[in-house]
């Protein structure tokens, strides 16, 4: 058990008959809790590096059916895993210009089913942290009032608290973790979850699950998603108790896998690090980034901050903006107005210029410029995207590719057709031309999204021919974009090529098979019998798209989201 961390939680736990876990009469994780978790997967994504799958659509409209089908798998989780195969796809995503940090995207099935029982435990996980009044720990607090999971004002909370003390201490100690996600060993956080998990029930599934993801070794949480998020916290939260014993109240906090510590002499600054680095790895193998830790004196940390009240229209005032627009909201239309009028403080375009003017990009400030394009009017768009393609300016763009390439398909479905086959042109050539950005696969991925958006002649020869080539560094396709592909071309009708998949659909990744069912309905009666054939091999997540697709297809103005 960690040591500091209570048996489970700092509130005391109680058996009770309504506890699942003691009363077996009761579904160890209810419905309600996995519909929570598809929703939340609905609206926010499954990872935040990864384009969202077709699923996401599937869960905010099935989300009754799929919760009931997940509540009967966590009866035998050995049974669910031998219906729903637990796939997952991994590929390099960029850190900075020349960095890559290895990302996971799960089965979506498994995804939900993972992060509901995480969710279970979910209050216990809370309690057992360090308490958000402490003003210490500041990273995926959950919130129950939080349509997004998590407390929403946490990474402003922690800048804020680092500005505090920061102006009350003569140095600053700021660090982080290397390879966070990627190095935590499972069993500290078997041992974790054994504290707010009694009956060790869930905790066991939550394993299996870990250790199919990492293909048997012994370490590593799939980077993008909150279940990892909180199970990482839980992990960790033996470090932040540990550094919290030995330091003056207020002086240390953290975010993730950053580290702020605040001392009054560089002796301790010394000691601290120290401290901190042999904590780290005794107790989690893990280690501080040498190049990321470094000691400020309190003037110059509090330099590098943003100003607290920046100027009118500033790109310090843009980046305290809550740009988050929820199109499911009781009032959609009147939220966007107001973001709108939000934005007209701001010139978009001169924000973008100038940071495009630079050697290298502010990655977070160009993050939130891009999605703010689409508040801004048809010609101020089209002069930003045509900047954002822009030979000289592409490649500057490599830490934020993927944002920049979403940010441009939603702003291209409202632009004339000439402007869209321009970019549209301009992003086939990048392609063919072996540009450097567009070998890496997810960015690739995001391509593909922004061409599936227009049939045209020149679009479905290339993706045509895109379909079965490597993707990435890898030498193989990826199961996510030839699934792409595969929604794309149904949405555009092509019997001809949907037909021709037919045949070598048994030997598809199960992603590809599943946005092939999708397309048999574009095949009319050749697809009804392709379906009557191979239903009894449909897993029970399958039977239940393949009757979401039936009923969306009664609907004339449904398009097949990608």
């Amino acid at each position: 058990m960690l040591a500091g961390v209570p048996a489970v939680g700092s509130i005391p736990y109680v058996a009770s008959d309504l506890d699942p876990e003691m009363n077996p009469k009761m579904p160890l994780v209810s419905k309600s809790t996995f519909s929570k978790a598809l929703l939340n997967i609905a609206e926010w994504g499954d990872t935040d590096i990864f384009p969202f799958p077709i699923d996401n659509h599937f869960m905010f409209d099935s989300t009754s059916d799929i919760a009931q089908l997940l509540e009967s798998s966590v009866s035998d989780q050995d049974l669910a895993l031998s219906q729903v195969e637990l796939r997952h796809h991994s590929t390099l995503s960029p850190v900075g210009y020349v960095g890559f940090r290895w990302a996971t995207q799960i089965e979506p099935y498994w995804n939900a089913y993972l992060l509901g029982l995480v969710l279970h435990l979910g209050d216990r996980i809370e309690g057992a942290r360090v308490p958000r009044d402490q003003e210490a720990v500041y990273s995926y607090r959950l919130d129950p009032d939080s349509a997004g999971l998590f407390w929403a004002e946490g990474w402003r909370a922690f800048q804020d608290r680092g500005r505090v003390q920061a102006a009350a201490h003569r140095y600053v100690i700021t660090a982080d973790v290397s390879d966070f996600y990627q190095r935590i060993y499972h069993h500290r956080v078997e041992n974790a979850l054994h504290g707010v998990d009694p009956g060790h029930n869930v905790t066991r599934q939550v394993m299996e699950i870990l250790k199919r993801l990492s293909e048997n070794t012994s370490y590593g949480l799939p980077v993008g998603g909150p279940a990892s998020r909180i199970l990482s916290e839980l992990t960790i939260d033996q470090i932040d108790r540990l550094m919290m014993s030995e330091l003056p109240s207020g002086t240390y906090l953290r975010y993730a896998d950053d580290f702020r510590i605040f001392v009054d002499d560089l002796p301790a600054a010394y000691r601290v690090i120290g401290s901190l680095s042999e904590k780290l790895f005794r107790n989690q193998g893990l280690s501080l980034q040498k190049s990321k830790t470094r000691i400020f004196t309190g003037e110059e940390y509090l330099s590098i901050l943003d100003p607290v009240d920046p100027p009118e229209g500033s790109a310090a005032r843009f980046q305290k903006l809550h740009l988050h627009f929820d199109p499911y909201s009781d009032t959609p239309e009147a939220d966007y107005l107001e973001l709108k009028q939000q934005m007209e403080e701001f010139d978009i375009l001169d924000l973008l210029r100038a940071e495009l003017a630079k050697g290298q990009v502010h990655a977070g400030l160009v993050k939130r410029l891009v999605r703010a394009l689409k508040f801004l009017d048809a010609e101020p768009q089209e002069r930003a995207i045509l900047s954002l393609v822009d030979e000289g300016n592409f490649a500057k763009l490599a830490p934020v590719l993927p944002n920049v390439l979403a940010a441009i398909r939603d702003c291209l479905r409202d632009l004339p057709p000439a402007f869209r086959a321009l970019i549209h042109q301009t992003l086939r050539a990048r392609v063919e031309a072996g540009h450097p950005l567009t070998t890496i696969e997810l960015n690739l991925h995001y391509v593909v999204r922004v061409l599936g958006e227009d049939h045209t002649p020149e679009n479905e020869r290339f993706l045509a021919s895109l379909w079965d080539r490597p993707h990435g560094f890898s030498g193989r396709p990826s199961p996510g974009i030839q699934r792409d592909i595969t929604l794309t071309f149904a949405r555009w009708g092509l019997r001809y090529w949907l037909s021709n998949l037919k045949p070598v659909y048994a030997e598809q990744h199960p992603w590809v098979k599943r946005a092939f069912i999708l397309a048999s309905y574009e095949l009319g009666d050749e697809g009804r019998h392709w379906r009557e054939s191979r239903k009894h091999a449909f897993s029970p997540y399958d039977r239940l798209f393949s009757q979401w697709v039936a009923e969306k297809k009664q609907l004339r103005a449904w398009v097949i989201p990608i």
